[in-house]
């Protein structure tokens, strides 16, 4: 039977091929129409080609962006013996180009366009996914560019082999993650027949070894139109954009070959399974997975909703009965709902002086104890509104939505959404009971060894339902109304924009504009002490800000989280001695009640004790889950040398002892005096974007925060240039299979200088754009070295302690080539400069990303409270970006000898070297750092884009 089995896999891999495609020659564009329509629901409607794609269009012109998203049904769960990675690492080979668009064609006019670009590889399927800015050009330039590598992608032997290295990067990143490799590891012990227990990522071998044949036979077998959905969301002409998919989509003929057959089912549980995974780290994880029902079924909204119950923070029951009770440091879940029977993950995680063997009874015990203790009606509506809001958010962005709709593909159809969504309101309270019950028993149990029972309980996995009749006549809600476009240019956000102080010097920036769905946005800052009275206070005022939202008003933590998802709101508060940041999202109707609330929050915390001892201890087990991660070992290592603050002053960066200390040694008394001692409004910033009455906000945060002023003055605390001498140091992470190399030179220079423009061009070159720069094209495009490697240009808007750096990731054995391919990047760069293409290029990709992140009213909100701040207006966003147009090669490449000297850098190497050639570095001291030098992360951030930029 063996045999047998595995000769009709030989034959499905063998199964005729199309021949490789020629050129896609466009339909005329006179031609008849090629699609049909199939559905439409909510203003979305479904079409399809006679050559088998399916065709989503979302038009919402509410947002100046546009969102293409092609879906193929295709994942690990199609890959043959030893070629499991095989779906991942094309993903990745997709980026490579096709003849009409060779090498670095396709990264390159991403640069260009400013599009927010990626791929993602998961069981079901494979996505690529770009957002932009709206217009015809970038539009039909992307949907040529799809149609295009759906049948020409190149697929070298030489891509091949740079690429693989790539992956095995990125897969060593992974295997750095204790959680992750927990969950893969899991998820593999849960599957015994089906290849759902394959992780994307493949085995290194396999992903060594992969033949080049074997990879484009597989391209040619799933990367056609028949097996492919294409989803444009955003502001777009329909009838147009239909008419540009069908001339360069239409071209593609219709494929011959028949995709092999899929009828594994994974059998039912018989019993518990457990396994223990010995690897290097510092906390202890349990986890517990189970089998359930395909993400089709009408079973997955109940899990949805069970899986809030269980895993909220901090409303559910395992974080009551885990993390509060001291038992463990953090909870997590994590629901796969795939186009077959999934798995449903709970997670928690425990410190050294935890016992683990309790917090695994713990978890167990709330999980599968619903026959006990069974659902509740309080518990089953705050995971409905939990819910609500979530689709609330996808139905008011479009690019989260083109996204959201290309899972539901993967599971059988986009209009799986809908239905899932529907079902929110219609589960009852016996259905999440009688799905608890079914799923999570003990003999359906992924974490305990497997016990033989006379009388085994198995749970009754649904088969996948026919998708097709379910979805047949389905219409959905009526749309979302339509809203009027709105101009993200800076001369039209300030001609909408009105600024006001009130008595106590608070400051007021309203944007009223249209929005999708009512949806407002707003961000309001704080600040206060100043360089003398916060000497000694750096994590107490961390603490306090990290409190608030744990008890105010007479509201509890779990009420204060019910009431904000009951106003369909997000918030996000955080903080430190220096500064707190209330960001939020929420809808017309409700922002008053929202303010309200921030209120009490802000001037009222009740600080309870409980909760502050379990914010020290979840603290303490964060700093030390992270201690030993190579990244942040070099970040830290380079924040503390040169720091020259002394220990108490708030711009001093600690070592993870100083902050494990301070934490165990601040009190609740103190966290008390300090909010009654720095927190007002006086010097406060509030801004407000999108659906909202501007009148009535100004005059309800006059009654809300126009009376609260600090006892303790405020002064800006300073960060001035500090030179910094050049140094290197290795860092020894054992175990860990990926290594971090971080540099950085201190720069002296601010945003409102002229050289600041040319800098982010400089950067944006050099290594700022993530698959098109000069160190993304030596390090992963030509020598596959780094999944990851980049450059940064930090300059604050009044602090001169800016930084200009560099890092990559890389596998230690290459630390030699990593070294050498870097000196020799820095070295031509500072020697020769950009061209006249690269200038071009960084500076059409600025703009459109800044115009792309204009549009985004969360990022607007947060810009226009650090202009009130500041005392600037857009029209410094007009002149930056009027300087980076009016920026010459010349210009730039006098800016980059100024401040981009390699030899002015400091450099740290992080990593297991144990088994890797002679290291170049010397060995360095133990810098176990906590914050950027100077407390970096509290300067006023001029940032990346010109839109980020006040």
């Amino acid at each position: 039977m063996r045999r047998f089995a595995l000769h009709l896999s030989m034959l499905a891999s063998l199964a005729p091929l199309p021949a490789p495609a020629q050129p896609v020659q466009p339909v005329p564009a006179a031609s008849p129409s090629l699609a049909r329509q199939v559905a439409t629901v909510e203003g979305i409607t479904e079409y399809r080609l006679p050559n088998g794609l399916r065709i989503v269009l979302a038009p919402d012109a509410a947002k100046p962006t546009t969102t293409v998203n092609i879906t193929y049904l295709v994942g690990s769960r199609h890959e043959n013996y030893g070629e499991t990675g095989m779906a991942h690492l094309l993903e990745h080979l997709l980026f490579k180009g096709t003849p009409s668009l060779p090498g670095k064609a396709i990264p390159t006019e991403f640069a260009r366009r400013g599009m927010s670009v990626n791929g993602t590889t998961t069981q079901d399927r494979t996505n690529y996914f770009g957002t932009f800015a709206a217009s015809d050009e970038n539009l039909d330039w992307a949907l040529r560019m799809e149609a295009d590598r759906m049948v020409n992608s190149v697929l070298s032997k030489a891509d091949l082999d740079s690429e693989m290295t790539v992956v095995r990067n990125e897969m060593e990143m992974g295997e750095n993650s204790p959680s992750r490799m927990l969950m893969q590891q899991t998820m593999s012990a849960a599957y015994r027949w089906h290849n759902y227990g394959k992780a994307p990522i493949g085995a290194r071998s396999d992903v060594e070894n992969v033949s080049i044949d074997n990879l484009r036979a597989f391209y040619r077998r799933y990367y056609q139109p028949d097996n492919a959905v294409l989803v444009v969301a955003g502001r777009f002409d329909p009838a147009a954009t239909l008419a540009r998919i069908e001339r360069y989509f239409g071209a593609i003929p219709r494929p011959t070959r028949v995709l092999p057959p899929e009828h594994t089912v994974e059998p039912a549980q018989e019993g518990a399974r457990e396994l223990v995974i010995m690897r290097p780290g510092d906390n202890s994880l349990v986890a517990a997975q189970y089998h359930v029902s395909p993400g089709a079924h009408p079973d997955t909204t109940a899990l949805s909703l069970l899986t809030i119950i269980l895993g909220d923070t901090p409303g559910g029951r395992l974080y009551k009965a885990l993390v509060e009770r001291g038992q463990a440091t953090s909870i997590g879940s994590a629901f796969y709902a795939m186009k077959d029977p999934g798995t449903l993950l709970f997670m928690a995680e425990t410190s050294r002086d935890q016992s683990l063997a309790a917090a695994r009874a713990g978890l167990i015990t709330q999980v599968e104890g619903f026959a006990v203790a069974p659902v509740t009606e309080v518990e089953l509506e705050r995971a409905r509104g939990r819910m609500r809001n979530a689709y609330d958010h996808y139905m008011s962005d479009p690019g989260a939505l083109g996204i959201a709709l290309s899972e539901a593909i993967a599971k059988g159809d986009w209009r799986l959404f809908f239905l899932n969504r529907d079902r929110i309101e219609t589960t009852t309270l016996a259905d999440v009971q009688r799905v608890a019950q079914n799923y999570l028993q003990s003999s359906n149990r992924t974490v305990g060894l497997f016990v033989p029972s006379a009388q085994p309980a198995r749970a009754q996995v649904p088969a996948t339902p026919d998708v097709a009749a379910m979805v047949n006549g389905y219409q959905g809600k009526p749309a979302l109304a339509a809203v009027a476009p709105f101009d993200p240019s800076p001369a039209n956000i300030e001609a909408h924009t009105t600024r006001q102080t009130l008595a106590n010097g608070m400051q007021l920036a309203l944007l009223p504009k249209p929005a999708r769905g009512e949806v407002v946005h707003g961000v309001l800052v704080l600040r206060m002490g100043d360089v003398q009275s916060l000497q000694g206070l750096t994590t107490v005022g961390s603490m306090t800000a990290s409190m608030l939202r744990r008890g105010a008003g007479g509201m509890k933590r779990e009420q204060i989280s019910d009431r904000i998802e009951t106003l369909r709101a997000r918030v996000g508060i955080g903080g430190s001695a220096e500064r707190v940041t209330v960001s939020f999202e929420t809808r017309r109707a409700q922002l008053p009640e929202l303010l309200a609330l921030l209120r009490e929050i802000l001037r009222a915390p009740d600080f309870p004790e409980a909760e502050f001892e379990t914010l020290r201890k979840t603290s303490i087990a964060d700093i030390e889950s992270i201690r030993s991660q190579p990244g942040v070992m070099a970040s830290n290592a380079l924040g503390r040398h040169g720091d020259p603050y002394p220990v108490g002053d708030p711009r001093h960066a600690r070592s993870f002892a100083e902050n494990i200390a301070d934490l165990r040694a601040a009190t609740l008394a103190q966290v008390r005096d300090f909010h009654a001692r720095f927190y007002g409004a006086g010097n406060a910033q509030l801004s407000l974007v999108g659906d909202f009455d501007a009148p009535a906000a100004a005059a309800q945060a006059a009654q809300l925060f126009g009376d609260w002023t600090a006892a303790q003055p405020y002064a800006r605390v300073d960060r001035p240039f500090v030179p910094i001498p050049p140094a290197e140091f290795t860092l020894p992470a054992p175990g860990k299979a990926n290594a971090v190399y971080v540099a950085a030179a201190p720069i002296d220079l601010t945003s409102d200088s002229p050289d600041y423009a040319l800098m982010m061009i400089a950067n944006r070159v050099l290594g700022g754009a993530s698959l098109r720069s000069r160190l993304a094209d030596r390090l992963r495009q030509q020598e596959g070295l780094s999944y990851g490697a980049g450059s940064w240009v930090q300059v604050g808007a009044l602090d001169r302690a800016g930084r200009f750096g560099v890092q990559a990731q890389y596998a230690p054995q290459n630390l030699a080539r990593l070294q050498r391919a870097v000196a020799d990047e820095l070295e031509r760069f500072a020697r020769d400069g950009i061209t006249a293409p690269e200038l071009a290029e960084a500076v059409s990709g600025l703009l459109q990303q800044g115009t792309v992140s204009r549009s985004n009213d969360a990022a607007l909100a947060g810009a226009l409270a650090n202009q009130l701040y500041l005392g600037r207006t857009m029209a410094f966003t007009e002149e930056l970006e009027a300087r980076l147009r009016a920026a010459t090669t010349e210009s730039v490449n006098a800016a980059i000898r100024r401040y981009m000297q390699a030899g002015a850098m400091s450099r740290v190497y992080a990593g297991d070297f144990s088994g890797a050639p002679a290291a170049q570095p010397a060995q360095a001291r133990d810098a176990a750092g906590g914050s950027q030098a100077g407390g970096g992360a509290n300067t006023e951030a001029a940032g990346a884009t010109p839109a980020a930029q006040p």
